[in-house]
């Protein structure tokens, strides 16, 4: 058995770490059921945790940041536009309210994220008093929640009492099981200053794109016009949604094509109130 499990550990090493994402990712999005048991029977046999994809921690920064400097920029290009200011009132508005809300934002995201993880850090003390002072009372509670979940009450009294014996790795699943709060990492201070960074980097990046058009644009092609110039902000916005989309389906099971039709059109519907809002106002006050 054990030169049958080296066998097999040896012919597929080449497996993991480095492919393990994407074979195990690839089983599950064919619903290969062999394949999937083919990848944990190795990963077994090696000792070896179970990866999955990281690189979509900070996708909600990367994505909320994006399509928020993105309709932002747009907004602006829109507002302009429709009140006929000149190409360099654009670039002046444009770019120092795109930098300014950058900064706004990757701030914001950093104090939000940081009060948010202190606040489930000291809800953890609390119940980690709790369990110090009245271990029976939580105990119950926890066998509770897992009767409720389908548990005979004597399989959940043993399941808890058995988790109940580590209080750390209790207080933590309780955390999750009667709080719904995750626990963060020792160093959540720098995954928050990171999160704020990256929200920073991609709504500067992305606010960015409509306003290129009318610095790349007048270079090369001083005849345009600058309803030529908004209609090329236009494209720049629809093409940049759409390739947002797809590029979130690659954290999902969803099809490519259907994730970037579907923020091309919830975005365009926000840009096109952006524009919309703002032709408004400029008949008010002609």
């Amino acid at each position: 058995m054990v030169d049958e499990n080296s066998k097999i550990a040896s012919e597929e090493s080449n497996l993991l770490p480095t492919a393990a994402p994407s074979e195990a990712r690839k089983a599950y999005d064919g619903k290969d059921i062999e394949a999937s048991r083919n990848y944990h029977d190795i990963r077994h046999v090696r000792k070896s945790e179970e990866q999955h994809q990281t690189e979509g921690t900070y996708l909600k920064a990367v994505i909320f940041g994006g399509l928020d400097g993105i309709l932002t920029s747009f907004a602006l290009v829109a507002g302009s536009a429709g009140g006929s200011l000149p190409c360099g009132v654009v670039l002046i508005l444009g770019f120092s309210n795109i930098f300014a809300d950058a900064l706004s934002m990757g701030v914001g995201e950093f104090l939000s994220s940081k009060a948010n993880n202190e606040w489930v850090l000291s809800e953890r003390r609390r119940e980690m008093w709790e369990m110090d002072n009245y271990p029976e009372g939580e105990v119950r509670e926890m066998v509770d929640i897992y009767e409720e979940r389908g548990m005979t009450r004597q399989d959940a009294e043993q399941v808890i009492q058995t988790m109940a014996k580590y209080k750390e790795f209790f207080v933590d699943v309780m955390m999750m099981e009667e709080l719904h709060l995750q626990v963060p990492d020792d160093d959540h201070t720098m995954e928050s200053f990171k999160e704020g960074v990256v929200m920073f980097c991609s709504f500067a990046c992305f606010g960015a794109l409509p306003l290129l058009g009318y610095v790349i644009i007048p270079s090369n092609f001083p005849d345009w016009s600058e309803d030529s110039l908004f209609r090329a902000a236009c494209v720049v916005t629809g093409i940049v949604l759409f390739i947002m989309g797809c590029v979130k389906s690659f954290f999902s099971s969803s099809f490519w094509l259907y994730c970037g039709i579907e923020t091309l059109l919830l975005g365009g519907a926000c840009a096109t109130v952006a524009y919309t809002v703002g032709g408004y106002v400029d008949n008010l006050i002609a």
